[in-house]
């Protein structure tokens, strides 16, 4: 990408991201079951925030899909928590993982907040904070609602992130409870939204395939090693404290985040139990289907968007992760 065309990108963004505090201005689109005041708001062409408070869990929502293993026994549970894609990032995980003898729960934050769209809209025509916002409070209620199921061990919960939903998992492991979450697993996180926690209350293992170069300007543009502009972090929401506290929209905005592969040093540097998990002939979403190497279309540019694995790829990530279930009931 040209010089000129990178810094008209930049300023275009910023100038995206303060519009939306000045909501009245935008045109807000409501949806049919969405609080009155919730809506998407257009804050510059193909790109949209939410405006209003993002919706609770709700058990009863449709989108809700907990599977408990057949047999008496209270189970482990994995909370999936999707990213831009919605409830579908997370049904081949679901299914590898209820298939191990472990209780698994899913959801689709944006339908609980009213929204019926295609996982293209959510992909490429909403910013990163208004996706994790959504999926942040409807995941922190799954995980206060897990807890009091019957069926379910309370003291064994875990928790699954991919890509925005990587985020919003680093976050929740920040504010949960270690006497019911025992770890986290964030998949293909990116750094910015929410911004990542300063501290950790459980173990996380951060996990990317090789070939995650999912939304870059380069094939060797790897989320691991990403940094991008502050300004795609939110300033004021109610998550853990973290990086994004100087580093947002109205801080800072033209400097850049810190990349995941950097945070997870510092957190390690702190003591906290965190890693680094990398798979080979894989990109992003590595249960979500085969290897492709592939771009997409964003509003004002083309980019790279690996996704998928192999399946050697695959069920090296499913041994792990069934590998550190086994090894924390002990």
């Amino acid at each position: 990408m040209q010089k000129a065309h990178r810094v008209t990108l930049l300023r275009g963004a910023i100038l995206a991201i303060s519009l939306w505090t000045l909501a009245a201005c935008a045109t807000a689109v409501g949806e049919g079951g969405a609080a009155a005041e919730r809506s998407l708001v257009e804050v510059s062409p193909g790109m949209h925030t939410l405006r209003g408070p993002a919706a609770d869990f709700d058990p009863a929502n449709a989108s809700v899909d907990l599977r408990l293993p057949p047999g008496r026994r209270a189970s482990p549970l994995i909370i999936f928590v999707h990213g831009g894609g919605g409830a579908r990032d997370s049904l081949a995980a679901m299914a590898a993982f209820h298939a191990a003898g472990i209780a698994v729960l899913g959801f689709d934050a944006y339908r609980m907040n009213g929204f019926d769209r295609d996982w293209r809209f959510w992909v490429r025509n909403m910013t990163y904070e208004a996706r994790q916002r959504m999926i942040y409070v409807a995941a922190l209620g799954a995980y206060r609602w897990a807890v009091t199921q019957p069926g379910i061990d309370a003291g064994r919960i875990y928790l699954y992130g991919l890509s925005n939903g990587a985020d919003v998992v680093a976050n929740l492991a920040a504010v949960v409870d270690p006497k019911h979450v025992r770890a986290a697993f964030a998949e293909g996180l990116a750094g910015a939204g929410l911004g990542l926690p300063n501290d950790l209350r459980v173990p996380l293992r951060a996990i990317f395939g090789r070939q995650d170069n999912y939304a870059g300007q380069t094939a060797d543009d790897v989320r691991w090693l990403r940094r991008v502009p502050c300004f795609l972090n939110i300033e004021s929401f109610d998550r853990p404290p973290g990086n994004a506290a100087a580093c947002n929209a109205a801080i800072n905005p033209r400097s850049t985040t810190q990349s995941p592969a950097d945070w997870v040093a510092a957190q390690k540097a702190k003591g906290a139990d965190v890693d680094i998990w990398f798979y080979e002939n894989a990109a992003h979403g590595i249960f979500t289907g085969p290897l492709r190497l592939q771009m997409m279309q964003w509003p004002g540019r083309l980019a790279h968007a690996s996704v998928g694995a192999d399946d050697a790829a695959r069920a090296a990530l499913r041994a792990d992760v069934l590998s550190l279930i086994s090894q924390s009931a002990r």
